[in-house]
């Protein structure tokens, strides 16, 4: 049994979408944010355990750069 689950990205003024499917929200984020590296935050949505959930993530997401 695959416990993927598929996550919808939503950029460009909420106009343009992308699935990624991914066992966890943050390697979707991280698939993501490589793709399109120059995007400041972009809208989410997926379901989990039957319940839709979205959220509004900024940009790069991860560990800062130390200086």
């Amino acid at each position: 049994m695959s416990d993927k689950k598929i996550f919808k990205f939503a950029y460009n003024l909420m106009e343009d979408y992308e699935e990624i499917e991914s066992r966890g929200y943050k390697k979707a984020v991280k698939s993501f944010q490589n793709k399109y590296p120059k995007l400041k935050e972009v809208a989410i949505e997926w379901v989990k355990n039957g319940v839709e959930l979205s959220k509004l993530q900024k940009l790069p997401m991860g560990r800062k750069k130390k200086q």
